[in-house]
């Protein structure tokens, strides 16, 4: 079954918003047994937005579209899929009701042009957006379906999951598609294409490799006539596959590597403390973005300075003659969190996130350093210099792989 999606508003042409909506969604399509077809970004322009949501409506039995959905001029998907089905749009009466209340709950008036978000057409019932104002739509006529839903990612996802989800299974039924991701670490893309070479080039189960920031992913998806069958034909796959990486995988599915490494920690009783230098806290965030976290995470040290580094425990011989950026001080700063804060488990991290040189080394440049009760120890990471942003997400990441390859090997 065939898909595409439509993502909507100049602000994604103009690159001042990422389209992280299109990529959810794509995701998230094989395992309801759609194949999707296209993406396509359209600015706030009505006629380009109709020719291109009617191409899409008329060769495909799904539809989906995001963004568009809000109280202003420049929000267009409403009068477009009422354009595409000749329909004219209403005020519903439920919907109406459901906007008045919401802002009632917040002790504001309804602003009268938001009296939009209100509207249906004759082919067309509202979703519930219990994230917002902006109700998505089902759209149906001549048996292809426009689902509707709104731009802000925390919006789509919860609209997506609990609403959209649910009504397509009960729609189709013919087949069921189970996936299953594994998530690899410490091996490059063509060795693991070649370790896996005994499961690749089947159609049913289909797996595939892809390239993202925290290792090789393994991607299996299975058809069958029922979940079990499907489940019949996924599973010794995936056994297969765990058999061939061992040590390697990770993680599974949606699991995070901030999750997978609260998990080794939790079952093997552990705490851990973190000092961070480039990351500037982001470290200790995704740690603490993970529901009980504080059952083994101590806290961190944000040292940004050289100061803070002597002064939270970093002898200072070792930055005078190897530099704050460097394997010797990231293994200190590790210990030094370890024995401050009384944990089992240190992370250091220190680097050049850019854009400029620090001590005569390149930007991208980042030491991790791990330490426990036996030792301390660091690692050399050297990545893309282009984006200070990146620099510090995959020096996270790494460092939070890195402790899991640690603990997994403890």
């Amino acid at each position: 079954m065939y898909a595409e999606i439509v993502a909507s508003g100049t602000e994604l042409l103009m690159g001042e918003t990422q389209d992280t909506n299109s990529s959810y969604l794509g995701a998230r399509l094989p395992a309801l047994g759609m194949e999707l077809r296209q993406i396509t970004l359209v600015g706030d322009d009505m006629e380009r937005y109709v020719e291109v949501l009617e191409r899409s409506w008329r060769r495909n039995p799904f539809t989906f579209t995001t963004g568009g959905l809000g109280p202003t001029v420049d929000d267009m998907t409403r009068e477009a899929i009422a354009r595409v089905f000749g329909e004219e749009p209403y005020v519903d009466a439920e919907q109406r009701q459901v906007l008045m209340n919401l802002f009632k709950s917040r002790g504001q008036e309804m602003p009268q042009r938001n009296i939009k978000q209100a509207w249906l057409v004759p082919s067309a019932r509202a979703i519930p957006n219990k994230m917002g104002t902006a109700p998505g739509w089902w759209a149906e006529k001549e048996g292809h379906v426009v689902i509707a839903m709104p731009g802000p990612p925390r919006e789509l996802y919860e609209m997506w999951e609990h609403q959209v989800v649910p009504q397509i299974k009960a729609r189709v039924k013919e087949s069921v598609v189970l996936t299953r991701t594994i998530k690899t670490i410490g091996l490059g893309e063509a060795l693991v294409d070649e370790m896996a070479t005994e499961v690749l080039g089947i159609e049913n189960p289909y797996v595939g490799t892809y390239a993202k920031p925290d290792g090789i992913y393994l991607r299996i998806i299975a058809r069958g006539k029922s979940e079990a069958e499907a489940a019949a034909l996924l599973r010794p796959v995936e056994e297969k596959l765990v058999r061939i990486f061992g040590k390697n995988v990770w993680g599974t599915d949606d699991e995070a590597p901030e999750e997978s490494v609260g998990t080794l920690l939790r079952q093997r009783g552990l705490t851990l403390a973190t000092m961070e230098s480039c990351t500037g806290g982001m470290l200790a965030n995704y740690i603490t973005n993970v529901a009980g976290s504080s059952g083994y995470y101590k806290g961190g040290i944000i040292s940004y300075t050289n100061e803070l580094k002597i002064a939270s425990g970093v002898p200072s011989d070792l930055i005078e003659t190897h530099g704050a950026v460097s394997e010797q001080v990231a293994a200190a700063m590790a210990q030094a969190a370890r024995v401050r804060l009384k944990a089992d488990v240190g992370i250091g991290v220190t680097g050049v996130a850019g854009p400029e040189a620090l001590e005569g080394k390149p930007p991208g440049t980042v030491y991790i350093g791990l330490a426990d009760a036996k030792e301390a120890k660091a690692t050399y990471y050297r990545f893309p210099a282009n984006d200070r942003t990146l620099v510090k997400r995959r020096a996270v990441t790494s460092a939070l792989l890195a402790l899991r390859a640690h603990l997994a090997g403890a």
